[in-house]
């Protein structure tokens, strides 16, 4: 979220055009990566939820982790 972030200062400085399309592929991908990990936790949530108490299987949640 922080390089989402550090890469939404850099394109409001106006750079130029390669690298501010540069900064714009790398700020989709990482936009993606964080709506996947969102939906993921909200997935847990959910069949946590339902569950109650029982153990979740990872698998079943889909990704495990987040990173950067």
């Amino acid at each position: 979220m922080k390089r989402l972030e550090e890469i939404i200062e850099k394109l409001n400085e106006n750079p130029e055009i390669e690298e501010a399309v540069k900064l714009y592929e790398e700020g989709v991908k990482l936009s993606v990566s964080i709506k996947t990990y969102l939906e993921d936790a909200q997935t847990k949530i959910r069949v946590l939820t339902e569950e109650g108490e029982k153990t979740v299987d990872p698998e079943k949640l889909g990704r495990k982790d987040f990173n950067d």
